[in-house]
């Protein structure tokens, strides 16, 4: 990949991660001030970033996967980072999809979403029909029961934020070698 479109890719990673700690600190905010629409807000946020960053280094169509490559090898990221999967990101994209589905096949019908309960208040109620949520005492936002712990998102986003910027500080062109040779 050319050094100026791998620094425009490092500048997007950069930009997301940024997104995504701005997200971190919503969610902290809305916890504390008990703000569930701004606390919803940030997660569905923070989801959006880091389907962006997911996207960009794990690219979906199999034509970018050298590219995704490279820019993973220039981050040092690997294949056993937090951020590759995107099945949170898909469930909240695609809650749309998993309602109907819902509605066709709960048993009971007893539909929670957005809350942030205690679990044990909802211990009788089918995880089917747990939608979002999120369990502070794990520090993880939740779907079906499913968990998505935020402690490993957050340093990984924190750490490749660190390395973008850096990546970006590196020059943006190829050089030519003609030009790095001291004139004689």
């Amino acid at each position: 990949m050319e050094t100026f479109l791998l620094r425009q890719f490092q500048r997007e990673i950069e930009r997301q991660c940024q997104f995504a700690m701005i997200a971190l600190q919503d969610i902290d905010e809305a916890s504390a001030n008990s703000d569930g629409k701004l606390f919803w807000y940030s997660i569905q946020n923070l989801l959006v970033a880091i389907g962006r960053i997911s996207r960009l280094l794990w690219p979906p169509d199999e034509n970018d996967s050298e590219r995704g490559a490279a820019l993973r090898a220039s981050l040092g990221v690997g294949d056993d980072s937090p951020l590759k999967p995107r099945t949170h990101v898909e469930y909240f994209e695609n809650f749309d999809e998993y309602l109907v589905d819902w509605q066709r096949n709960s048993e009971h019908h007893r539909f929670f979403d957005s809350y942030t309960e205690p679990l044990d208040i909802l211990a009788e109620t089918a995880g089917g029909d747990r939608f979002r949520g999120y369990d502070a005492e794990h520090n993880a936002i939740l779907f079906h029961d499913e968990p998505y712990h935020l402690g490993p998102i957050s340093t990984a986003v924190d750490e490749l934020a660190e390395r973008a910027e850096r990546e970006m500080q590196k020059p943006r062109f190829d050089l030519d070698p003609a030009e790095t040779q001291p004139s004689q």
